[in-house]
């Protein structure tokens, strides 16, 4: 394709006969020309536009506002899965249209028009020992009430302009700008209070001992598996009402020459964790202005933020709070441990050590895995993140003649996320790795990038029925990365927690508390591109796209650059036929791109031994080498490292009705990415190929699903309005190659997600995120086998359990205007999938859940399909009586990792359908002299579900990575949020 479209792309370029912009479109459907902004923020019109795109307005990112505004969009937009990770500031995780990599899930997120680097620092897993929190992201960071309108470029057709970066999509973000001859201040003001629910469903009826039996104590066993009795619920009386406080304060002023934006912000936010909390600090500014007869016009563009947080909730059982409270044995007193009592001070060393039921006289712990003291893990393990985030931007345009113009534009962005958990002495052994005077971990993620291009942009007049859009132009854009990783238990004086008190003399290898890591990554794109846009009679539209992008992350891999095209048209039948009267519009589109996706940052040194290139690490001082290298056998060339290739195939159709009432929006694709990076051992001298564990180019991802949105002005009147509107999505993922057959690799070879722990695999024929883990065993016809005391009997080795992934995405808004009273209210579904919770797991088999104490109220636990296994005196006949709990919940449940116990028995249904906001409100117009109106609402946000069966909302996530999805591992529960929120209009 690359061959037709530059010639193409260059005649209709430079033919251009008439020095006028075209005539405005004057056909039956001029009341439909909405302007979107597209690619390289390129406006158009939405009629002409040949591939799926949705936008909201910012005035529905802030009716009920969130601390992150990518949460704000959960249920509004088609084929866009958003899911939380743990706390306020945290980052989200957002998919559109499927899973497609195992490198990156994310979307590129652009603001005004020029693309960022969404920076992270490290994300969780979902592993039961996990020690740091989701440290968030730029996006978090960014003040909803600067947002003008966000844009969802879902397909590659869409994207393909912004190269690699756009292979999972686009976000464009518009931000606010003053308006000409107006002069306004906006404050607005949001207080809610937070209290979780959906938690746990905990036993209160068993203890954990038997007071009849003479010399039994509370907290002897860390189990409560003992006699019938009553026990406070702590936990209740624990987790408290968090506040959540959102401000900001807006200027907007402006005339024809020059017009200015200038916000500050702030979010205080109170966790329902005690000693728990976030403050971030937002400042924007955004000047517009006019030069040289108006031809010349410079957008400046200022975004930075400061956060704060402590204590936010960190994913698995060693830091959890929560957990100590879950497993407290039933009977022990958690009130003589509370927030004033949770340490003394150590007669031998004169330090505060913990008191705690766990800990014993000697100071060792009675668990495995131990518990600590909540108000210790507060206190003395506390966790801090600080986030600073800068992004400025500048952009000049010079109109040429009336349908040519040139634009020049930068920006650079700078984020820097530092978390540390501080560890002391006297906590769990196992959390101190062997230290005594405490613990340090930290993480700092320092990201930066800098991005400029130049653009021509024409629209000459061919004549009066065709007309033409181009661009042509080129980019440079280079990211820096630095990490530091620290993991010390060697402190020189206890319970000092700076850098300067951690010793590195210490003659031992890296591992847990010896870590030291330094990595300074930088990565150098760049590109040039050229799109075109033919339009006939306003009646039919082609797209054509091209670029090339030469990416540093491919050196030494043989080549440096690859491109990618997209073409697309429309026909609009609403101008091409003569249509019934209560049809206004009606298009047809179709579509077809392919993008690439480079490489990460530096890993192609691997294509080079060892002791000729950087590809060595250094730790505390040790030289690391790459557990994995490329192949660089010139007889397999075709697994040498390539860009990923993302081919995509989308049509649609619009249709507007009733005089515009009516909208309907439906879109089919199908999208195929291969040479997906994949790292595997090759345990055989395998055609020559040397036995060791290499990186891979192989596999393809298969999406194809259906997306759509309906919208209906049912009355549409001053007195009395009501919109309502539906989005829905179907999305089936396949794993339609893994590894290539000349590998002889088994098919039965799993890839580990990263950031699933040892749950999240892929295999050949599954789906992306599928769920591994240990099942129960049964017979040839399907039925559980247990032994002679009717215990059920487990697989040996892991298999497949399900998938998390929704197979039915639905979001249903609705919004009423009554006078000056405003109602409206969001309900979103998500149906099918599985998941699985850790949770359970150990609450079972600690005997602290309530399903434990119904199955001893119940005389023993019912197991349905069950036979006697063979090797038992009933072989093969049916097993109708009742398990004793505690020998079922020792079998099934477990604290332990992956291979333990059954997680069969934790697989829950993943579909919920819930309220997610909802908000009524009224305005007063204020006829003062400096204020307009005023806007008073009552807001609410994950108010209740309609329907859920698993114990924990499926939505929420470990971290921001490929494989954290459907593990519930000890997270924090969703919070009900209801409040009031003031406007004011000056």
């Amino acid at each position: 394709m690359r061959k037709a479209v530059i010639p193409v792309l260059l005649v209709l370029s430079f033919y251009s006969n008439a020095q006028e912009r075209k005539t405005a479109d004057t056909n039956k459907t001029t009341d439909i020309q909405e302007v979107v902004v597209t690619s390289l923020g390129i406006k158009k019109q939405a009629r002409s536009l040949t591939y799926s795109s949705q936008q909201i307005g910012g005035d529905e990112l802030t009716a009920v506002k969130t601390p992150n505004l990518l949460n704000s969009i959960n249920g509004k937009v088609s084929n866009v899965q958003v899911n939380r990770t743990n706390g306020v500031g945290s980052s989200v995780r957002v998919i559109m249209r499927g899973n497609k990599s195992v490198s990156n899930t994310q979307p590129l997120y652009v603001i005004d028009g020029i693309p960022i680097v969404n920076g992270t620092g490290k994300s969780a897993d979902i592993g039961q020992y996990s020690n740091m929190p989701d440290p968030g992201d730029v996006l978090s960071s960014i003040n909803p009430d600067d947002i003008e309108s966000m844009n969802f470029l879902k397909g590659a057709s869409a994207s393909a302009l912004y190269g690699s970066a756009g292979g999972n999509g686009a976000i464009l973000i518009t931000t606010k700008k003053g308006r000409a001859g107006k002069s306004t201040i906006t404050y607005s003001t949001s207080l809610t209070a937070d209290r979780a629910y959906s938690l746990p469903k905990l036993q209160h009826s068993y203890l954990s001992y038997d007071p009849s039996v003479s010399g039994q104590q509370p907290g002897e066993s860390v189990q409560s598996w003992g006699a019938k009795g009553a026990s406070k619920d702590y936990l209740k009386d624990f987790l408290q009402t968090g506040t959540t406080w959102v401000n900001s304060l807006s200027f907007q002023s402006g005339n024809e020459k020059s017009t200015n934006y200038f916000s500050v912000g702030n979010t205080t936010n109170k966790g329902v964790v005690p000693m728990s909390y976030f403050d971030q600090y937002n400042v924007s500014f955004r000047n517009s202005s006019k030069f040289m007869d108006d031809k010349l016009t410079l957008d400046a563009n200022f975004i930075g933020s400061l956060q704060e947080s402590k204590n936010r909730q960190t994913p698995g059982a060693s830091f959890s709070p929560l957990t100590s409270l879950y497993w407290l044995p039933r009977g022990v007193d958690f009130d003589q441990y509370g927030p004033d009592n949770y340490s003394y001070i150590d007669k031998t060393r004169f330090l505060p050590a913990q008191n705690w039921w766990e800990v014993n006289p000697d100071g060792s712990f009675k668990g495995n895995p131990v518990t600590q003291n909540p108000y210790w893990i507060l206190n003395k393990n506390p966790v801090t993140v600080s986030n600073k985030n800068a992004y400025g931007a500048l952009a000049l345009s010079y109109q040429i003649n009336p349908w040519l113009s040139a634009r020049v534009r930068g920006n650079y962005s700078w984020n820097i996320s530092d978390s540390q958990r501080d560890i002391a002495a006297f906590s769990a052994p196992s959390l101190l790795a062997g230290g005594k005077n405490g613990r340090i971990l930290k993480n700092v993620y320092e990201n930066s990038s800098t991005y400029g291009d130049v653009l021509l942009i024409g629209s000459p007049k061919l004549n009066e029925f065709i007309s033409l859009d181009f661009t042509v132009g080129g980019s440079i854009n280079t990211t820096r990365n630095k990490i530091t990783q620290i993991d010390n238990a060697y402190l020189a004086n206890p319970n000092l927690f700076t850098l300067n008190n951690l010793q590195w003399s210490t003659n031992r290898s890296p591992g847990d508390g010896y870590h030291y890591i330094y990595t300074n990554m930088k990565r150098q794109v760049q590109s040039v591109f050229a799109s075109a846009s033919v339009g006939y009679k306003n009646m039919f539209y082609v797209d054509m796209t091209f670029r090339n992008d030469w990416d540093s992350s491919l050196a030494l891999t043989g080549r440096t650059g690859f491109d990618y095209e997209s073409v697309g048209a429309n026909a609009i039948l609403s101008s091409i036929f003569k249509l019934p009267e209560t049809i206004n519009f009606w298009k047809i589109r179709g579509s077809y791109a392919t993008v690439g996706l480079g490489l990460p940052a530096n890993i192609s040194n691997s294509m080079v031994e060892f002791n000729k290139a950087y590809s060595y690490g250094v730790d505390a001082g040790t030289i690391v080498y790459p557990k994995s290298s490329f192949i660089t056998d010139p007889n397999f060339k075709e697994l040498f490292p390539k860009p990923e290739l993302n081919k995509t195939f989308e049509a649609g159709t619009e249709l507007r009705m009733l005089n515009n009432k009516l909208s309907f929006d439906i879109t089919y694709y199908n999208s195929n990415t291969s040479n997906q990076l994949l790292e595997t051992k090759i345990a055989s001298n395998l055609g020559g190929i040397p036995t060791g564990s290499y990186y891979i180019n192989a596999g393809k991802i298969q999406n194809i699903g259906f997306e759509s949105s309906l919208s209906y002005k049912i009355f549409n009147t001053e007195k009395f309005g009501w919109t309502t509107s539906l989005n829905g999505s179907v999305n089936k993922n396949k794993i339609v190659e893994l590894f290539p057959s000349r590998l002889s690799i088994s098919e039965e070879q799993l890839f580990s997600l990263t950031g699933g722990g040892e749950y999240t695999k892929l295999k050949l024929g599954g789906s992306f995120g599928d769920l591994y883990g240990i099942k129960f065993k049964r017979d040839e016809q399907g039925r559980i086998l247990v032994n002679e005391k009717g215990i059920p009997l487990a697989e040996d080795t892991p298999s497949y359990l399900g998938n998390p992934n929704p197979k039915f995405i639905l979001g249903f808004n609705n919004t009423f205007n009554i006078g000056k009273l405003g109602i409206s209210f969001l309900v979103d579904g998500k149906f099918g999938g599985q998941v699985l919770s850790l949770t359970e797991k150990a609450n079972d088999l600690y005997g602290v859940s309530q399903a434990s104490a119904d199955a001893r109220d119940a005389g023993g636990v019912s197991i349905p399909n069950a036979v006697y296994a063979p090797g038992t005196p009933n072989a093969g006949q049916a097993y109708t009586g009742l398990t004793d709990p505690k020998d079922y919940y020792q079998k099934v449940g477990t604290t332990e990792g992956y291979g333990k116990g059954i997680d069969e028995a934790y697989m829950y249904s993943a579909t919920t359908v819930r309220l997610r906001q909802a908000s009524i409100s009224y305005t007063f117009d204020i006829k003062s002299k400096y204020m307009r109106n005023a806007t008073v609402s009552l807001v609410g946000t994950n108010l209740f579900f309609f329907y859920k069966k698993a114990p924990f909302d499926p939505e929420q996530v470990s971290g921001n990575t490929p494989g954290g999805v459907g593990v519930d591992s000890f997270g924090l529960p969703v919070n009900r949020s209801v409040g009031l929120s003031l406007k004011a209009n000056f």
